[in-house]
């Protein structure tokens, strides 16, 4: 298969509906909610936690599998009736379980927090304080399903079974492909250490500097998947972030300049990215998006610019989707520093679900104002207001349904197994896979971006089979995460043995 026909292949697409979209991502949580009912049931009936290796079966048939039909044609029935299943048996587990619970002796809730005690020295307020300050188990969960759901696209798209509504738009439009871009700048700001808060003033001095050492290894792959991409002739589709310009660089940049924004410039007020929003919107308003669409690749070549700015202007005409995206890619990065202190960091308790619901719900209202009242098109392209309002509102709808399948699937504690020290089956934990993707997030993604090109160097993807695509993409799927968990082994000593 040519160059050229594969090319027309992933381009010229126009997208799907928002409802859609969302609709393949929802397939995450429901799968998460009933890996934990499922776990949850085993635990209280054999009185023992899931195996390690039950656990990582589990978590492919329940998560894996579904993510990958869901990104297919085979969503329509087959999909929205799998999801139907799954939630409905959950569901039902769930309430079998509560119900069971107000029959329980309320004795085992307190013999259970003393066993959590028994083997530290440290007593229990201790253990609360440091749970409370490590993770959000929910969040990571959300993290990795952003991968997750990203490793499955960006293979997917060049088999025939991956619908062409989901790949990426041309102009405007939603796909789901568009979203998934934005929401990687989106959930690395939910973690950074200005949405922890972490650091005091002399810190943040040397950030910068650290931050911009780190980006370098973005820099160099971004160079590299360059020179592969123009060296093997691999499909290109230059409309996304122009001829030179890939997703690698976007990343470095967004990481250093909200370093720069937030650690010296000591910008940190939201006022900050929400004047950025509208001056970007009001430049694309008023010719830069018109630029953007339908400017040449090249400048003129008359006057100085030929000898003095021409190279510059030559290589920002080429690149001038990815160079101007940047923009948008950095407006989510900052906002959604801001959402998660506000709404993860600063409010670990019961109040966290309803700062993440009204959050949702401003971000679908914002959302609504541009596309609706404003009439500015969804445009992935520019990265435009619309756009992001959009890609905010889904992955916050995202982060609160993975939220609320946490609090559902782990609702009831459990006595301990031997050897799961101490985190308990009560508290949040994450699926053996998901867990490690999380943990080795770099790496992974430039694992999966490397089988992604292999795949398609070595079978014809445009005329495989749907059966064929279907397992190639689950055992792609599944080939990533061993890798992760391989990176993530310990001497069993050191490691759990048990999945609590």
């Amino acid at each position: 298969m040519s160059k050229a026909e594969k090319e027309a292949f992933v381009t010229g697409h126009t997208g799907t509906t928002v409802s859609e979209i969302l609709l393949v991502c929802v397939s995450a949580p429901i799968g998460v909610f009933l890996f934990h009912e499922l776990r949850n049931y085993h635990e209280t009936n054999h009185k023992k936690s899931l195996s390690f290796q039950m656990a990582v079966a589990l978590e492919s048939l329940t998560i894996l599998l579904p993510i990958t039909i869901c990104q297919t044609i085979l969503l329509h029935p087959l999909g929205v009736g799998l999801l139907a299943l799954m939630l409905t048996a959950a569901s039902i587990m769930h309430l079998c379980r509560i119900r069971a619970k107000k029959f329980s002796n309320d004795e085992t809730n307190m013999v259970i927090a003393a066993r959590a005690c028994i083997d530290t020295s440290s007593d229990c307020a201790k253990d609360e304080e440091a749970s409370g300050s490590a993770t959000l188990d929910f969040l990571t969960f959300y993290r990795s399903s952003v991968s997750y759901l990203t490793f499955v696209a960006i293979l997917a798209v060049d088999f025939p079974i991956f619908p062409r509504s989901f790949a990426k738009t041309e102009i405007y439009g939603h796909g789901l492909m568009d979203v998934g871009a934005g929401s990687f700048c989106f959930s690395g700001g939910l973690v950074s250490w200005y949405a922890r808060r972490k650091g005091d003033s002399q810190a943040e001095n040397k950030r910068f500097k650290k931050v911009a050492i780190r980006c370098i290894p973005l820099l160099m792959v971004g160079f590299m998947r360059l020179l592969t991409t123009k060296g093997l002739e691999y499909q290109e589709h230059v409309s996304e972030y122009g001829v030179h310009w890939n997703f690698f660089f976007t990343l470095a940049m967004v990481g250093i300049s909200s370093t720069f924004i937030r650690a010296v410039l000591n910008v940190k007020n939201p006022i900050g990215w929400i004047a950025l929003l509208f001056s970007y919107q009001f430049m694309l308003s008023n010719g830069l998006q018109e630029y953007i669409e339908d400017a040449p690749r090249h400048c003129s070549n008359e006057g100085y610019y030929n000898t003095i700015l021409g190279p510059a202007c030559h290589v920002f005409a080429a690149n001038r989707e990815g160079i101007m995206g940047c923009i948008g890619y950095l407006i989510f990065h900052l906002a959604s520093e801001d959402i998660a202190y506000h709404c993860l960091w600063r409010s670990q308790d019961k109040n966290q679900g309803a700062r993440l619901a009204m959050a949702t719900a401003i971000s679908w209202s914002v959302h609504f104002i541009f596309a609706s009242l404003f009439g500015i098109q969804v445009s992935r392209r520019s990265t435009n207001a619309s756009f992001i309002a959009w890609t905010i509102a889904h992955n916050m709808t995202f982060l609160s349904l993975s939220w609320l399948a946490f609090k559902l699937g782990n609702s009831i504690k459990i006595p301990l197994a031997a050897g799961t020290g101490k985190k308990d089956a009560g508290e949040e934990v994450n699926p053996p896979i998901f867990a490690a993707v999380n943990r080795h997030g770099l790496p992974i993604f430039l694992l999966a971006n490397l089988m992604t090109g292999a795949v398609n160097l070595s079978i014809d993807t445009m005329h495989a089979s749907n059966l064929t695509a279907i397992v190639v993409i689950f055992l792609y799927l599944c080939a990533v995460g061993a890798v992760a968990l391989l990176l993530d082994w310990k001497p069993r000593s050191d490691k759990k043995a048990k999945i609590s």
